[in-house]
């Protein structure tokens, strides 16, 4: 083997530049690519494998996998995924730089490699209540630590277009740092985007279409598709990548959840889904792989001389199911097993995180703007609309949960037809409020105070009896289990959902209600405080 650690022989090595695919043994050493070539010496037999780099996740909130980092790992490695890129902005809305500090060191347990971004909008907007708030004070300090990639998602285009002074400072905290900078401009263009770009936010995961995309590249950002368990945009942007700009698309989930991991993959799914499309497999893969890598100035992402060894072989260009799977030279899971254990970090910090009284049926009741506007979703999309109201619609409430305001926020929700009982959550982005949708107010007060003595999670609840209760203690959003256990509750509370509550036209009725309260996806969103106007920036009146 010479002066190399580990030699790899007899693989089928795609280049993620080319396109080509050649035989070639893989020589490793000090967890680098050392050479690519034939006759390196003996080593370990590939069979004649395709060797691919080590998939990339470009933006990914772990904390909406509902496991701590830790475990995603365990969930995320056997499918090929070696390295994310996280905005750890839900823990940060709960618990602030407590939460930041325990996913960057639970994650440090774990061969996944994740470069944590600094979030940028806690909260996500004024409109907002969450439980802490990091200022350009706080964004700056943070920006200095080398365990600090970058600045998240700055989701307040507004607070960028509109020269918000706290925004902007953030922004220049991140480009005195020489950090790069997330986008989130959900149907941002001409000015505006031109404006938003010119900011140095480089990158933006939220087009719907094709043209979004298109416009959003000729801004000169870089265009990360969605396609996660809620967000789902691939097919829709596909069409926009050609040879020339291809460069500029990298896949992100954005985000998966433990169930769909395990049933579907990671991004390895994805890359399945581009291909099976009718993009060829070596563009798919290097949407995975070389652009992410390059976008960030990351020293991996293709198989050649000098770049990490974060490598995983596959037995054929249509599944993408990895058999091996190597970080840094170090076999780390085989077919589809993690071989590394984990002991999460400290988590005393962020857990006990729910602060609430008791919800009341005489808080459910409809005033205000929702008296005459309802809220209507469609499956498989982030975006909602208002509508009139009418009678006979099930409630939405999100209740706040961070400070025992008792503030709860209710209106009627269209496309969402809940019948027989209620279902309520402490997921709900990004501030993660309590947020529950029923049709009727018995049960609706039942399946929220039945989170407080469990410190959050889920709950399911029909005809006056909880079904399912699911703790998510840490942070109310992610328990320390293994994947396949939380995914089996999950799955059984979102069977229960379809079965029994009426819910089987809703994709994912659980998680769907997370992004309800969200005030930085269009148009419409309800927050503790009442329905807010997502397009002007302000509270709906009566």
């Amino acid at each position: 083997m010479g002066d190399f650690d580990k030699i790899l022989n007899n693989c089928r090595v795609l280049d993620v530049r080319t396109g080509s695919v050649y035989n070639a043994d893989i020589a490793i050493k000090g967890g680098i690519i050392a050479a690519v070539g034939e006759n390196l010496g003996e080593g370990e037999d590939m069979g004649n494998m395709f060797a691919l780099p080590g998939f990339i996740d470009a933006h990914v909130h772990i904390e909406s996998s509902q496991l701590i980092p830790s475990r995603f790992a365990q969930a995320a490695v056997p499918c090929g995924t070696t390295l994310v890129v996280a905005d750890p902005h839900e823990i940060a809305n709960v618990c602030g730089m407590d939460g930041v500090d325990f996913m960057i060191k639970d994650a440090a347990n774990t061969p996944l490699e994740v470069k944590m971004m600094m979030p940028s909008c806690v909260p996500a907007s004024p409109a907002e209540s969450s439980g802490a708030v990091l200022d350009a004070a706080a964004v700056k300090e943070a920006l200095a630590r080398e365990d600090i990639f970058g600045l998240g998602e700055m989701m307040n285009y507004p607070g960028v277009t509109g020269g918000d002074e706290d925004v902007l400072a953030k922004l220049k905290a991140a480009r005195d740092a020489g950090k790069p900078i997330d986008g989130h401009f959900p149907m941002g263009s001409g000015l505006e985007l031109a404006a938003y770009a010119a900011e140095g936010i480089s990158s933006d995961h939220e087009c719907n279409d094709a043209k979004e995309a298109c416009d959003k590249i000729a801004a000169g950002m870089d265009v990360f598709i969605r396609q996660g368990s809620a967000g789902k945009q691939l097919l829709d942007i596909l069409p926009a990548v050609n040879k020339e700009n291809i460069s500029h698309f990298s896949l992100c989930t954005d985000d998966c959840h433990a169930a769909d991991i395990l049933e579907y993959g990671h991004i390895n799914h994805i890359v399945e889904q581009a291909v099976a499309a009718g993009m060829s497999a070596a563009d798919a893969v290097r949407l995975a792989t070389l652009n992410p890598a390059e976008h960030y100035k990351l020293n991996c992402g293709a198989i050649e001389a000098g770049r990490q060894a974060d490598i995983i072989f596959v037995p054929d260009l249509v599944h993408f199911k990895p058999v091996m799977v190597f970080k840094r030279g170090e076999m780390v899971a085989v077919k589809g097993r993690p071989l590394f254990p984990v002991a999460a970090a400290d988590c005393s910090k962020v857990k006990n995180t729910l602060h609430m009284p008791p919800v009341t049926k005489e808080k459910l009741k409809l005033k205000g703007a929702s008296l005459t506007r309802a809220m209507k979703i469609k499956a498989g999309s982030l975006v909602k609309e208002a509508v009139k109201y009418k009678e006979g619609l099930p409630k939405l409430c999100v209740a706040e949960r961070h400070k025992n305001t008792g503030r709860v926020g209710v209106c009627a929700i269209s496309g969402y037809p809940v019948r027989g009982g209620a279902v309520a959550i402490s997921i709900s982005h990004d501030s993660h409020n309590v947020v529950c949708a029923g049709d009727n107010d018995k049960d609706m007060c039942l399946a929220m105070n039945s989170l407080m003595p469990v410190g959050g999670g889920v709950c399911a609840v029909k005809d006056g009896k909880v079904a399912h209760l699911i703790p998510l203690p840490v942070a109310g959003l992610m328990a320390d289990c293994a994947a396949e256990e939380l995914a089996e509750k999950l799955t059984a509370a979102e069977e229960f959902c379809k079965r029994e509550l009426n819910l089987s036209s809703v994709t994912d009725p659980v998680m769907t209600l997370s992004f309800l309260a969200l005030t930085v996806i269009p148009h419409v969103s309800l927050t503790d405080r009442g329905l807010f106007d997502c397009d002007k920036f302000c509270f709906i009146q009566p």
